[in-house]
Order: C-alpha cells, then structure tokens, then sequence
C-alpha cells in the first residue's frame, strides 16, 4: 500500500496536498495451475475495479478543492466517503467471489492428494453419516454412479454457499478445504484483516449509520479515513493473493506425488 502526495496548483488555489491511495501491486500469477486461474482473474477485477475508486476518489477531492477554492485538509466530503465505503464494499465481494471460485476448482483435486485438505473432507462425509437427519441430497450421493464426485460436490457447495463472516470463518473454511498451513499463512495475517470485516458489516449492513441521537433526528454517519480504509482493502487483497499462492503450491505437490 502506497500513500503518495498530490502536486499543489501552480496559482495557489490548492491549499494542501492531496493523498492518493495506490494498492500493491499483485505480481504475477502463479503457473503451470489452471485450478487457480478463475480466482486469479477474480482478483485481478477486484483489485482494478478498487483502485479505480481510489482513483475517482482522488480526482473528486482534487475537483472539489479547486471549484470551490477549499482546503484539502480536514474531514472529507460525503460524496468522498461514500467512494470509500463503495471500496470496502468491492474489496469483500472480491473477497468472497476469489475465494469461493479458488476453493471451487481446487478442492477436488485437493482432497486427493492433499492430506490437510483430505481430512477435512472426510470430517464432513463424518458429520453427515452421524447428523441426526441425513441429508436428501446426501443420500442421492451415495447412490449415485460416482459417489466420490457428488460428495464433493456437496462439500463444495457448503464451503461457497455463504460469503465469509469474519476472519476466523475465512481462515477455517478456506484454509482448511485447500489444505494451507499456518506455516504458509499463519494466522497473525487473518487476525489483522478483524477491522476490514467490522467495517464492511457497518457499511453493508447498517449504511454507516450510527444510534441516532433522537427519534426523529438524522442519525450521524461514521466518518471514514482514506489511509485507514487503503490500508484495510489492500491486506484484504494481498491475503487473498497469498491465499491463492499457497493453494497454487499445494495443487503442484499433489501433482508431483
């Protein structure tokens, strides 16, 4: 993540500098793994389409200062916090489209040859077999022509069937199913993405909007800081790359053994 400063206007009329968030860059996609490669470009338009708000955010703030001969000091407009709320949006829809679609293509040959990721698949087969009532669709799969292909296909749809709800839920459910490690992605790296998912829940679920102060008073909306909200959205999709990574190392072993 890269804060860098604006230029001011030669005449004057801009008073401050302006800061524009720049995201890591991704690098490159791992090869030789096609599994990966639905995820990848899922996190290629996820990374375009949040730098492209940043950027807009930049140029509103810059338009903003000089029509109307304003600092950029100071708290942001809301047009300008409703870019950065947009951003903590995309940045967890990306979050569930990339990991969701990595854990789609990945895990069948993942239970295979993986143990970690074998394990827990043979958890769930454990889990349905001894639930008090067994699943209809459960039971059509062990009847089926290919009933290894059908039980994963279940797994796989009860590991994608809801977006991720905090950082613990992204690490069980994606770590475990594509057998990573806390040695690859130890979980420091999860732990400190509990903000991003605080924030996401307040602009997706209650708008930003805050107890209002009387019944029919306009409730006071949580101001948001451009720098806090890059830094948050860019270890989101630095994870998320990682994440791809070691699922993309994982994938090549099983191909190796």
């Amino acid at each position: 993540m890269e804060f860098t400063d604006g230029v001011e206007a030669n005449n004057g009329d801009l008073k401050g500098k302006l800061t524009k968030i720049r995201l890591a860059p991704l690098g490159r996609r791992p090869r030789s793994c096609p599994e990966i490669g639905p995820a990848w470009w899922r996190l290629r338009s996820t990374h375009d389409s949040v730098t492209g708000l940043f950027d807009t955010l930049y140029l509103v703030r810059q338009t903003r200062a000089r029509t109307k001969n304003q600092s950029t000091r100071g708290r942001l407009s809301s047009d300008a916090q409703d870019l950065l709320r947009a951003a903590i949006v995309f940045t967890s829809a990306g979050l569930d489209a990339t990991v969701q679609a990595l854990i789609e293509h990945a895990v069948p040959l993942l239970v295979i040859g993986n143990a970690n990721a074998k394990n827990r698949f043979e958890i769930f087969i454990e889990n349905q077999v001894r639930a008090s009532k067994v699943e209809r669709e459960f039971l059509a799969a062990l009847k089926d022509g290919d009933p290894h292909k059908r039980m994963v296909q279940l797994y796989i749809r009860s590991l994608t069937k809801a977006s991720f709800q905090g950082s613990k839920d992204l690490k069980e459910r994606a770590c475990g199913a594509l057998g990573i490690t806390n040695a690859q992605l130890p979980q420091s790296r999860f732990t400190k993405l509990d903000e991003f998912f605080t924030a996401r829940n307040d602009v997706a679920h209650r708008l930003d909007l805050q107890a209002s102060t009387g019944a029919d008073s306009k409730p006071p909306r949580t101001q948001r800081r451009q720098d806090e909200v890059g830094q948050m959205c860019g270890e989101v999709l630095l994870l998320i790359r990682d994440l791809i990574k070691a699922t993309a190392t994982n994938l090549v072993e099983c191909r190796n053994t």
